[in-house]
């Protein structure tokens, strides 16, 4: 009788045991179980932007699209525009905390988490097209130093890289040749480095988001704005800029899709595969897709009556004379080899871009 009874006992602790096990499942496990059998595996996807940005239709659409056609319909997505599930500056932290499967993040809304990438992309007079700073920073980012500091140690994993083109100076009222004539001037920029780069020209840095911008500028909270002309469109600031330059390169902006870590690692191979390669290979397009829309941008705004400013050789020397400076003062502060050798490496991979 007692045997008995400490058998039944034994196989009551076992069972509780198991059964504790399956009642406290993580989401990765849940992605696990799900993607290790033919069942359909649904990821959540949060942006800031809009379905109207051109992120939507040239990078996000055909993103998703590739994935699940990659894997036979087992992949599929939520997906939640406009800052539905948080906004645009706390995507990368709802990532990591898994709130979100995976986001599209700008790196300079958060240096402190991105302390690499959000200060290479952003240095001026760096790269001349989205698709040379797009192919630097899509190797960058897969190397052991980036791809820990500014990702894994805080549990997420870059998916798809890119680097916007750089930066063009767009005013109301008065024209930018020259870096003296940005002195005085306020200037919306996003990001620590550009905030610094705008102080050495004399000029008031002003911090806004996108979506804040329109009405900034035309309430004359700032008279310029550095930013691409493509999303100078997307934000239909065209309408209001009647100046612009063409050759400034203002230091740039870098931003991911990003996935949670453990998600990530609870997929099966062939769906992280197909992510991975889905995502390279939509960053080098769509970095090709946007320097054409930049092209098309900027002759649409001369047609409508804007003028732009392409520098002259001795013009961008003269920029290019006050970047360099900038660029060996941010580095001196920085106190930081890694951070010289990641430069380096990249510019390296700026000048190899065909």
């Amino acid at each position: 009788m007692k045997r008995n009874t400490i058998m039944a006992f034994l196989f009551f602790c076992v069972l509780f045991a198991l059964t504790a096990c399956n009642g406290n499942s993580t989401d990765g496990q849940n992605h696990a179980q799900a993607g290790s059998s033919d069942e359909p595996i649904t990821l959540k996807f949060a942006v800031s932007q809009a379905e109207s940005h051109s992120l939507y239709e040239g990078a996000f659409v055909p993103f998703m699209e590739k994935v699940t056609e990659m894997t036979d319909g087992q992949v599929e997505f939520e997906f939640y525009p406009s800052e539905q599930l948080g906004k645009a500056a706390d995507l990368y932290q709802l990532t990591s905390d898994g709130v979100t499967d995976l986001s599209f993040f700008i790196a300079s809304y958060d240096p402190s988490s991105l302390p690499i990438t959000s200060g290479l992309v952003s240095l001026p007079g760096l790269y001349d097209t989205a698709y040379e700073g797009t192919s630097a920073l899509q190797a960058l980012v897969q190397q052991d130093l980036v791809l820990e500091t500014d990702f894994l140690n805080n549990g997420v994993r870059p998916v798809f890289s890119y680097a916007l083109p750089p930066y063009e100076l767009w005013t109301r009222g008065k024209e930018i040749k020259a870096p003296k004539d940005l002195k005085g001037e306020k200037v919306r920029v996003t990001g620590e480095i550009l905030n610094k780069l705008v102080a050495k020209f004399g000029a008031t840095p002003i911090n806004m988001t996108a979506a804040e911008t329109y009405e900034g500028f035309e309430r004359g909270v700032f008279g310029a704005v550095a930013l691409g002309a493509g999303s100078l469109k997307d934000y239909s600031l065209e309408e209001l800029a009647g100046f612009g330059t063409a050759g400034v390169s203002f230091g740039g902006l870098s931003s991911n899709i990003l996935i949670n870590e453990k998600t990530y690692q609870s997929l099966p191979e062939h769906v992280q595969k197909a992510l991975m390669e889905v995502g390279a290979d939509m960053s080098i397009a769509y970095a090709q897709h946007f320097d054409e829309v930049t092209q098309n941008v900027m002759k649409k705004f001369v047609e409508d009556g804007g003028e732009v400013h392409e520098l002259s050789a001795a013009e961008k020397a003269e920029w290019q004379e006050v970047y360099d400076e900038f660029e060996q003062e941010w580095l001196q502060a920085q106190n930081n080899e890694d951070l010289k050798d990641v430069l380096e490496t990249y510019r390296s991979a700026i000048e190899k871009v065909e």
